[in-house]
């Protein structure tokens, strides 16, 4: 319940306007977090008996005593180029947000983030290991369980260090499309060429200018993939 409701204050939108509260927004906290959730029932080590992610073994806590996560290393050879350049670009996203509050930014590369990770048909756990440092700042409780889950005997706040990313992984193939409203240009954005329309409205929810139009629940979205967005308010 408090992740849920810190997720929803943060995702509303910049801190320094006024946003009418919405429970389909706390809904949409939720939601998110519970994909987290599901995802950790991926993780490569874990059997394949539907028992959960207790039964992974430890690492101990020297993997996080040395500097914290790190992106690059033989863990990326396990890891799709897709995946790499995704997790690395949320790692300087959210460490660069973070510093300027735009904390609504932050969580909606994460739901960016999330939504690819549920495509996968696993996930390593050196990756779900960094998901759960990431989502820390926003919903700390659902972090140190996960955590724990996994067989780490050590808090995330004591003990964890926030990863690193790798330069020569950020860049990735990027467009840009238009943003219409009723069928005006009012905007654009980059995305990436294979973005969902769901990752499509994530990243216009978190761009101040986008988002302040938004004034009602779209009656229509109309997405035509690495072209342009119309939304029918």
């Amino acid at each position: 319940g408090h992740d849920t409701f810190r997720v929803y204050e943060m995702f509303m939108g910049p801190f320094d306007q006024a946003i009418a509260r919405s429970t389909n927004g706390v809904k949409g906290a939720k939601k998110f977090l519970d994909k987290i959730i599901t995802l950790s029932h991926k993780v490569q080590s874990m059997p394949r008996n539907g028992v959960g992610p207790k039964s992974i073994k430890s690492d101990g806590p020297s993997t996080l005593q040395t500097g914290g996560p790190s992106t690059s290393g033989t863990t990326n050879q396990t890891m799709s180029t897709e995946t790499l350049t995704l997790l690395n670009q949320t790692i300087k996203k959210l460490g660069d947000d973070i510093d300027g509050f735009k904390f609504n930014t932050c969580i909606s590369q994460l739901m960016i983030l999330v939504n690819h990770l549920t495509e996968l048909p696993s996930i390593d756990k050196k990756t779900f290991e960094t998901l759960t440092i990431l989502i820390s700042p926003f919903a700390p409780h659902l972090a140190e369980e996960l955590r724990s889950e996994l067989g780490n005997k050590f808090s995330i706040f004591t003990k964890a260090k926030w990863p690193s990313y790798d330069e020569k992984c950020l860049s990735s193939a990027t467009i840009k499309i238009g943003v219409q409203f009723n069928g005006k240009v009012r905007g654009d954005i980059c995305i990436s060429k294979e973005a969902t329309q769901d990752e499509v409205m994530a990243i216009v929810k978190a761009d101040a200018k986008l988002n302040a139009r938004l004034t009602s629940e779209p009656k229509k979205i109309i997405y035509v993939p690495g072209k342009i967005l119309n939304i029918v308010i």
